[in-house]
């Protein structure tokens, strides 16, 4: 009876392909992660996930049962969860359906049971993402704010105090005392009066000023 029973158990994982045995094994909730998804951008968004595969190949993430979410123009959010692969990659992706030849892919080794933010941007006309760790620094009074820059040559001033920003990059916390103007970008005022005292945020900025703004 045994010997039945483990030649049927042989014929089922021989009928199931790797992806299929990775997928029930490779993470359970054990190896699961949150992600804050934005659209930074002024396009409509498929956002995707494929983990690796179990030699360690990169799995192309372009079909749709890796399709996470999909987020309309701007400043559109979404929290997901997403098991992964222990100690493997995940393949990130983001296409924009409705424009030609919008599409970004990267691959990133991440952590179990950490907050992430992963942000749809635009440089100029090409699209891009960024991930990075979502961190909260509320302080009573103020509206803390760190900044992500689409592109080179921006500037974030309070008063007489001027921080030099980082194309594609995170700047530490700022703390800003006035909603509507206490923030300057190139010397564009920043309005922020629909964020919360005391919170903490993620503003993304441009030339113009402020594209998006996340809460961490």
């Amino acid at each position: 009876m045994r010997t039945i029973l483990l030649a049927s158990a042989m014929l089922t994982l021989g009928a199931c392909s790797s992806e299929d045995i990775e997928t029930a094994n490779f993470g359970s909730d054990y190896y699961k992660s949150d992600y804050q998804l934005i659209n930074a951008t002024d396009l409509e968004l498929d956002f995707y996930m494929a983990n690796s595969e179990l030699d360690g190949d990169e799995r192309d993430p372009f079909k749709d049962k890796y399709k996470v979410a999909h987020l309309a123009r701007l400043e559109e959010i979404k929290q997901i969860s997403h098991e992964h692969n222990v100690e493997r990659e995940v393949s990130f992706y983001v296409h924009a359906p409705y424009a030609s030849k919008a599409s970004y892919k990267e691959a990133h080794k991440v952590k179990r049971d950490r907050h992430y933010q992963w942000l749809a941007w635009k440089s100029g006309d090409a699209l891009s993402h960024s991930l990075f760790e979502k961190h909260e620094s509320n302080k009573e009074g103020v509206i803390r704010v760190r900044l992500f820059a689409t592109q080179a040559d921006l500037h974030a001033s309070q008063n007489d105090n001027q921080l030099t920003l980082t194309a594609g990059k995170v700047s530490d916390f700022q703390s800003v005392e006035q909603c509507n103007g206490g923030l300057k970008i190139n010397q564009i005022p920043v309005n922020l009066c629909d964020a919360s005292f005391g919170r903490s945020y993620l503003l993304v900025v441009g030339d113009q000023g402020r594209i998006a703004l996340a809460l961490e």
